[in-house]
């Protein structure tokens, strides 16, 4: 048998312990018998020795059978498609050669890990069902979760089937940390190799630049051999030119000279073709540049030729200002970050889209950009605002409280099964976003088929959101075949309802028969308006457009999910309406503000405006009549934000148009909103290297002394909006280091910020990219990383084909399971210790042993001696003699009989007193026999003198 402690350190108590019992032996005066002397010595050197074992951890090794291998496969970009089917096919194989007891498991890796299946003991692996991220090689990852999810029992042994080109996590670090488990590694080696590859490494500009001022476009290529090649430069997706270039084997640099007259933001692009490449993905490089002079405003209107009067008078204010329209505003945040200050002019959110709304948040949150948003039918709450980035920019509130009486509006939704992959989750998505857009008095219904055309649920207040919110997560709509009879129960909804706005939705990927002319003119007559959404059709488009055109709304044909949410967050929009109020009135002077400084106490009529409510922190000089915020603003993270909730065009504010104070109006709002921020005097660097950034920074005044002890901090914004704030450690005189994750491909936007007891003291806007994934970083597996784990792992690189070399097979060792004995040992310490104390403290001698013997024979039930029958009847027949011996020593008594049998006495039978009950009858011999006379007293014992003395005492 085998034995193990898990605190071995604890067996040093076993010398001490052992010279306290031998000392306890030797000098011990207590009066017993040389053997229980002995016995009591024997029981604590065994409970001793089982308290030591207890506390060291004693275990004991039971040994096992079997292999638990698993696979670990390497799905990640880096990996042809060729490489990952052989690793596929090699696990089928290995799993042909096993042994009865062993197992197999796979787990597949990229950016993350995913377990296929645990090992299991019957193995066929057709496909692999787990999904994980492919942009990056986590093998460090892969080696975690196999060795936690090993079974407890078994040999422990992990097979890597990878290229070995890691660019994110440690994978030594995980394996050091696998090894002391029992587990070891092998390695089958994937082909990565690439023939004459050129990849772009990095395309340098300087991220700002003056007017004018010359500068270089470098361009680094690295190619694998000798070749020539073809590099073009554009600029804002414009092609500047090509120049034919060869390429040496290894590292090369290319530079274009450039010079920009105009300021703004700048994006190159740079793409380098050569013969013979097969990877295309690594063959490119982003950058940008930003040109300033002037401070740079950009203005996004819903309806640029409505705005150019306020455009005009930003102009005359001599601002830089761009003028774009919603669907063709920037989704690249290096760019917004550029504007000192952003105008929205009418603009709903589903013009915008959710990804706009939350790179404006985090331009102004995290890189000081002001924003003024003016109102417009189309903005704050009738444009959406509700539950967006927009709603939490802006100075007021998009939910109206119920205390406000407005006119409400009804949306009825028609839902179809679409054809998109999991269709009917974006339906649950979409009917979600549109639930949370209404207000509390809004109503809304949506009508399916599954089966039976039916209302999910009826058309009502959607106050309780929570609850229609469960209901809509359960919707799984099927594939209708036709629309009448859902839309007839639409309109009869909406037609019953009070709701001053009613729309209707149709979504479907347009097979369903579409509804008669007749029913199409009647919604129409009560005031229904109908939009269409065909999701992924595969037929004409005729009928769906049809219905919207009849119904006054609007037909998208959409082709991709992403759009989904944009689209029915516009649609709802058309019935919140109802928070426009177009009535004149004069707008209310309430505090002082630098926004109107200077412009008097009175200003004119405006004609209309958006029903907001104020936010706590809030400043709000203008209200209206009724005490709406009518001019707000206040200060969003590193930047302000206005909000005017009437409009800037003819429809509402044609009065302020001839006012003379419109232009300083708009001038002093967009001045007041410009970026506050003093550029840091920093010199930075950024490098991107194994998924992981590094921002140095080094500081100098103005003297060229270092700057020391300084708290800089930058906000590091990924490129899907995810924010991350760093701090940076001085490291030497004057600087400073820090890093950050870089896991997307894309931009990102850092602001360093110069911190100075808690507030920005200077900040300076940098950028770096990662063009392509780093899986493309190498053209060929990385052997040496590979064969260092195999080492490590005490395993070996494997070969796909000689299979003779199975990991089934390859050095198999005898497991054993250990069995904690801990609680088996203090057990054993505890009935031994009973004993001790017995043996040491009670007196047993000779006597007392045979005494104990004796009662154990007479009473136990298992010692209880047989008689046979002849001594049963002897005893039976000595006990009838003694009997009749009794018997015949007393005489019968002599009764003189009734005189009349029949005929009770006249008196009652006299009472016998005490003494006559004693005495004896008449003709009883008064005389005892030799039996009955009184035997003569034993020798008093000393259980009768304990009797005597308890009775003696009771008496007492």
């Amino acid at each position: 048998m085998n034995f193990q402690f898990t605190h071995p350190y604890y067996l040093l108590l076993f010398f001490p312990a052992w010279a306290w019992v031998i000392g306890l032996f030797l000098k011990s005066d207590v009066q017993i018998n040389a053997w229980r002397r002995w016995a009591a010595f024997s029981l604590r050197f065994i409970i001793t020795t089982a308290l030591i074992f207890a506390i060291a951890g004693c275990q004991w090794l039971r040994a096992q059978e079997g292999m638990n291998v698993f696979f670990l496969f390497d799905r990640s970009e880096s990996v042809p498609s060729s490489q990952q089917e052989l690793a596929q096919r090699y696990l089928n194989e290995s799993a042909t050669r096993k042994h009865k007891e062993d197992k197999a498991g796979l787990l597949v890796f990229g950016t993350d890990a995913a377990i296929e299946f645990n090992p299991n003991a019957v193995v066929d692996v057709q496909s692999i069902n787990a999904v994980v991220g492919v942009q990056r090689t986590d093998i460090s990852a892969a080696i975690r979760l196999g060795t936690a999810a090993f079974p407890e029992t078994g040999q422990k042994r992990l097979v890597l089937l990878s290229d070995g080109n890691e660019n994110i996590g440690d994978a030594m670090s995980a394996l050091v940390a696998a090894k002391p488990l029992g587990v070891t590694l092998d390695i089958l080696p994937l082909a990565a190799s690439r023939a004459r590859d050129v990849s772009v490494q990095k395309l340098g500009l300087p991220a700002r630049a003056k007017q004018g001022q010359p500068f270089e476009a470098r361009i680094f290529v690295n190619a694998d051999e000798a070749q020539t090649g073809t590099v073009k430069l554009f600029r804002n997706d414009e092609f500047l030119g090509e120049q034919p270039v060869e390429l040496a084997a290894g590292k090369n640099l290319f530079t274009f000279p450039q010079k920009l007259e105009a300021s703004g933001f700048y994006r190159y692009r740079v793409q380098v073709e050569a013969p013979g490449d097969l990877l295309p993905q690594n063959n490119r490089a982003t950058s940008f540049v930003d040109v300033r002079s002037e401070p740079r405003v950009l203005l996004v209107s819903g309806n640029p030729e409505q705005d150019a009067p306020l455009a005009a008078a930003l102009r005359e204010s001599k601002l830089d200002l761009t003028v774009a329209r919603a669907a063709a505003m920037t989704d690249q945040l290096a760019e917004l970050q550029s504007y000192d200050a952003i105008f929205l002019s009418n603009v709903s959110a589903g013009d915008l889209g959710m990804d706009r709304m939350k790179l404006l948040e985090s331009a102004v949150r995290d890189f000081g950009v002001g924003l003024v948003c003016v109102g417009g039918d189309n903005s704050f709450t009738a444009g959406a605002y509700k539950n967006t980035p927009m709603d939490k920019l802006l100075p007021v509130s998009n939910e109206i409280s119920s205390k406000k009486v407005l006119p409400n509006g009804a949306l009825a939704i028609v839902c179809h099964a679409t054809e998109f992959p999991n269709g009917n989750q974006w339906a649950r998505d979409t009917a979600f976003a549109a639930l949370q857009a209404l207000g509390p008095q809004d109503e809304m219904g949506i009508v399916l088929w599954d089966g039976n055309n039916r209302w999910l649920f009826e058309l009502q207040k959607v106050g309780d959101k929570a609850s229609l919110g469960r209901m809509i997560a359960g919707m799984n709509p099927g594939d209708m075949g036709d629309f009448a009879a859902p839309v007839v129960m639409a309109h009869k909804a909406l037609k019953e309802s009070h709701a001053n706005l009613k729309h209707m939705v149709v979504f479907s990927d347009g097979d369903p028969n579409a509804p008669s002319p007749e029913q199409m003119q009647a919604i129409v007559g009560d005031r229904i308006t109908v939009s269409t959404v065909m999701i992924g059709g595969h037929v004409m488009a005729d009928r769906m457009l049809w219905m919207a055109d009849v119904g006054n709304g609007r037909f998208y044909d959409v082709r991709s999910p992403d759009e989904l949410p944009q689209i029915f967050v516009k649609e709802t929009a058309v019935i919140l309406k109802s928070a426009i109020v177009e009535e004149p009135f004069n707008p209310q002077l309430v505090q002082n503000s630098e926004l109107i400084r200077g412009l008097g106490a009175t200003y004119p009529t405006l004609r209309g405006v958006v029903v907001t409510e104020p936010k706590p922190r809030a400043e709000m000089p203008l209200v209206t009549e009724k005490g709406d915020p009518l001019l707000a603003h206040w200060q969003y993270g590193l930047g302000r934000v206005v909000a005017f909730t009437s409009d800037a065009r003819p429809k509402w504010a044609a009065d302020w148009m001839g006012w003379p104070s419109f232009r300083q109006f708009w001038a002093q709002m967009a001045n007041w909103s410009l970026r506050r921020l003093e550029n840091a005097d920093l010199t930075t660097e950024i490098a991107i290297d194994q998924g992981r950034g590094s921002l140095s920074v080094e500081a100098l005044d103005q003297d060229g002394n270092f700057r020391n002890f300084l708290t800089l901090r930058a906000a590091v914004v990924s490129p899907t909006g995810e924010r991350r704030d760093v701090y940076l450690e001085q490291t030497g005189p004057g600087r400073y280091e820090a890093k950050f994750d870089t896991k997307e491909v894309g931009s990102y936007l850092l602001n360093l910020m110069d911190m100075d007891a808690g507030k920005v003291r200077g900040s300076m806007a940098l950028g770096a990219s990662v063009n392509y994934s780093p899986e493309f970083n190498s053209a060929s597996a990385n052997l040496f990383l590979l064969k260092r784990l195999a080492e490590t792992g005490g395993g070996q690189l494997l070969d796909a084909v000689n299979l003779a070399a199975n990991p089934f097979n390859l050095n198999r060792q005898k497991t054993f399971q250990p069995r904690d004995l801990w609680e088996l040992l203090i057990k054993l310490a505890i009935v031994l210790f009973v004993f001790d104390v017995g043996i040491r403290r009670i007196q047993l001698g000779r006597e007392e042993f045979e005494r104990v013997w004796a009662w154990t024979r007479a009473h136990a039930f298992f010692w209880q001696p047989k008689q046979g029958p002849v001594e049963a009847d002897q005893s039976l027949t000595a006990l009838l003699a003694r009997r009749d011996q009794v018997r015949s020593t007393r005489p019968a008594p002599v009764v003189a009989p009734s005189e009349d049998l029949f005929k009770p006495r006249s008196t009652p039978a006299p009472t016998m007193t005490a003494e006559e009950t004693d005495a004896p009858a008449p003709g009883v011999t008064a005389v005892k026999t030799a039996e009955e006379k009184p035997k003569a007293p034993e020798e008093a014992t000393t259980t009768s003198k304990l009797l005597a003395a308890k009775k003696r005492a009771r008496k007492k």
